[in-house]
């Protein structure tokens, strides 16, 4: 009998432990408000041997069981209301922790504009004055990408560390700088600085948030950053007019505050890196390193570097046909293409990912096979090509052919604010209220953009002050409307690929700049160096000029013979680059569009339902087909 009791004991329990008689129990789920619970109809069936129909149906609920599931109108839902609370201080943390960096990049950028001439002169050096931004803008673009991937592998907060700590040691060095060479190294150091601090900040503003609330938060950097862009040349005028040199010790401060207001404010808010985390040690550091495109990083340096180094001596210090341009250039072409042949075959299943298992591309070649990555590159090209102009060139006109000092020169450029401003609030109208999309700010910036600088190059050819000053507040509207939609665009084209797509963002604007200035600086002496004037029986260059003293020592029709010559090398520099500005209004029609606003209607949906939708054929095709529906695709939630 005790036989049979264990024996039937173990059937019960062999039967009770079948996997196909356990219910699992569900996965353990966070409290969801009911704005954002789906009512969904719950099935049940109970198979029969006879194949009978399914039964035990739940019906639906009826519209009064869903006034009862939802909080009534006046009623604040708790989850509803700390999600909100949570947001909004997140939003604040990023502005409190992230300003500061963000002002230091863009102000860095441009507190030197009024300073050039000044500055080349203290060393004797006023026919190479481009290379002082040459230097900075040289390494602040071709370091972008790398930075990005540091910010995936090591974790946003220590790359932004290390950024800080890069501009501390760049801008002691040109501050304390005796030589040429040295405020050189000095401010290319800044730009490996400006190329972290831009890219990061850009990246963390696109963490954890949907696209709308990016669409805010970026909003408000935008403006911020157009500001500090604009105020860096009156500052740095009127730190000129003293000591130029304390153009290099304002950022000092600066940087050593903003080291500790992101540790106060962001520490424990900032996504770790994927191979270096908090509490890993320092031995941690060479494991990550190698999963860093390193290959990958030397090509595009060394590509990118050599491209522009080709462009800055060609003309001005060696013929376009020398062997000192030609060599950089060609070689430089064949590093940046051998750049994209390696990304490619480092993709998953490709050859080069099985002999490199551990390196992760740099910026994967599948980004590109979506076309708004290729438009939307050329037209953040065109975007650094017409702010880059503004602030240098015009900046030169007025020291160089309206002999304003550095501080004026620098109140000038002011009427570039009022435009940038009112740019941002547009773009912030058109992405946030109405119509809510990327397509229109992008497009009406560019055209904005080009009339506004080849109306400069005309103001500049009359010498119309008035109407220089104007066209720059229309080219400031046009750079601002493109600040924030062309970022929310890459995000809402590649949500699952933050850190590759903002890198190529921030990559390809200062690129344009960079590239637009060096060949705005070839054609600007080559212009300036044809002129000559006779003093004294004695013919003279003006492209040998050491000194801003020189011109202002000359005889009056000398110095007019001289701003003459400089007044035409400006308005051809801005002529030069006004082909790459129609490029960029081509292809904009070729876009596609992001609605920046979730696809649900009710406001309090939640994280999961929080999509956006994206157009990837372009959007003008898709209206003249007459069915935009049929193209839209909704986006994956923003991580």
């Amino acid at each position: 009998m005790f036989i049979a009791a264990r024996y039937v004991y173990r059937k019960y329990k062999s039967r009770n432990q079948d996997p196909d008689n356990v219910t699992p129990k569900p996965p353990p789920q966070k409290p969801r408000c009911p704005h954002s619970r789906p009512f969904q109809v719950e099935l049940r069936t109970r198979a029969d041997n006879d194949g009978a129909e399914p039964t035990d149906i739940t019906p639906a609920p009826s519209v009064e069981d869903e006034r009862q599931l939802t909080p009534a109108e006046n009623e604040k839902c708790p989850t509803c209301k700390k999600q909100k609370h949570d947001t909004h201080v997140y939003r604040w943390k990023l502005i409190g922790g992230l300003s500061l960096p963000f002002i230091l990049a863009t102000l860095d950028l441009t507190i030197v504009a009024t300073a050039l001439p000044s500055i080349a002169s203290h060393y004797n050096q006023f026919n190479e004055q481009n290379w002082i931004v040459t230097a900075f803008t040289l390494t602040s673009t071709t370091f972008i990408p790398m930075f990005g991937q540091f910010a995936d592998v090591f974790g946003r907060g220590e790359t932004l560390h290390l950024s800080l700590l890069l501009m501390i040691i760049g801008s002691v060095l040109c501050a304390a700088s005796q030589t040429w060479g040295m405020l050189l190294f000095g401010r290319a150091l800044q730009g490996v600085s400006d190329a972290g601090l831009m890219n990061v900040v850009m990246i963390i503003l696109s963490d954890k948030v949907s696209l709308k609330e990016s669409a805010k938060t970026k909003s408000l950097f935008s403006l911020v950053g157009g500001i500090g862009y604009a105020v860096g040349p009156l500052v740095g005028g009127y730190l000129t007019d003293d000591n130029w040199r304390y153009c290099f010790v304002i950022p000092i401060p600066i940087a050593v505050i903003s080291h500790v207001l992101v540790i106060l404010l962001l520490r424990n808010d900032l996504i770790e890196g994927t191979m270096f985390k908090k509490g890993s040690r320092l031995s941690g550091i060479l494991p990550a390193l190698a999963t860093v495109d390193i290959i990958g990083s030397i090509l595009f340096i060394f590509g990118v570097g050599l491209i522009i180094l080709a462009t800055a001596w060609g003309g001005a210090s060696y013929p376009w046909t020398a062997a000192e341009v030609l060599a950089p250039l060609i070689i430089g072409s064949i590093c940046f293409l051998a750049f994209f042949g390696y990304e490619y075959l480092l993709e998953p299943g490709k050859p080069f990912a099985r002999i490199f298992p551990k390196p992760i591309p740099m910026l994967p070649y599948s980004m590109f096979a979506r076309k708004d990555t290729i438009w939307l590159a050329i037209l953040q090209f065109s975007t650094g090509a017409a702010m880059y102009s503004i602030f240098y060139y015009t900046g030169i006109y007025f020291t160089l052919v309206e002999a304003y000092p550095a501080s004026r020169a620098g109140v000038e450029l002011l009427y570039y604010i009022p435009g940038l401003g009112a740019g941002v609030y547009a773009a912030v109208f058109l992405c946030n209220v109405w119509p809510a999309q990327s397509f229109f700010p992008l497009n009406i910036g560019t055209l904005l953009s080009t009339v506004g600088l080849a109306l400069v190059a005309y103001a500049i050819s009359t010498q119309n002050t008035a109407l220089i000053n104007g066209m720059m507040a229309i080219t400031g509207v046009g750079t601002g409307l493109r600040f924030m939609p062309a970022t929310l665009h890459m995000v809402g084209v590649w949500p699952e690929k933050i850190a590759p797509a903002q890198s190529l963002m921030r990559f390809a604007q200062p690129f344009g700049g960079t590239l637009c200035l060096t060949i705005m600086g070839s054609v600007f002496n080559n212009k300036f160096a044809q002129a000559s004037i006779v003093a004294d029986g004695t013919a003279l260059d003006v492209h040998d000029a050491n000194s801003l003293s020189f011109i202002a020592d000359l005889p009056v029709e000398a110095q007019n013979s001289v701003r003459q010559a400089g007044k035409n090398a400006v308005m051809w520099a801005f002529i030069a680059i006004l082909p790459i500005m129609g490029v960029s209004l081509v292809t904009g029609l070729f876009m596609g569009n992001v609605w920046i606003r979730p696809v649900a209607k009710d406001e309090e949906v939640q994280d999961e339902q929080n999509h956006s939708e994206v157009i990837y054929v372009p959007y003008l095709w898709a209206l003249l087909k007459g069915n935009i529906t049929t193209y839209k695709k909704t986006n994956k939630p923003i991580p």
